[in-house]
């Protein structure tokens, strides 16, 4: 897969379609993020997914037909993850206002631990 263009740069907000690797690295899938925030040369983002295996870990999107979503889904807040340009595939849409301002939210919880300060959270593999 190839990085995305320059003027087609993950901006936080948006929603992405990327190639993410599974909790255990068995493989990976494309699947929609979120993109919120870059930091150094990665990309610290959100997965979204229509799974409901994780209750507790979850909070459904309000609006997640605003970014082309076909079904009820939702975002994993229990762990952050962090991809490179390169992963990226194509942008689906930007955030309704409050799928944005809950994501802020959960990127702020995330920073006061000493995990996302060292960054000792989920990368995928660049390969």
């Amino acid at each position: 897969m190839k990085a995305p263009r320059h003027e087609d740069v993950p901006k936080p907000m948006e929603v992405w379609n990327a190639n993410v690797y599974f909790d255990d690295m068995s493989g990976a899938k494309n699947r929609p993020v979120i993109v919120l925030e870059k930091r150094d040369d990665e990309y610290t983002i959100l997965m979204i997914t229509s799974s409901e295996r994780m209750p507790g870990r979850m909070i459904k999107l309000d609006d997640p037909y605003e970014v082309m979503l076909d079904k009820t889904s939702s975002v994993r807040v229990d762990r952050l993850f962090r991809i490179p340009p390169s992963k990226f595939n194509y942008k689906l849409g930007d955030l309704c206002e409050s799928d944005a301002e809950t994501a802020r939210s959960i990127l702020e919880e995330h920073k006061a631990t000493k995990a996302y300060k060292r960054k000792a959270y989920r990368r995928t593999q660049n390969v």
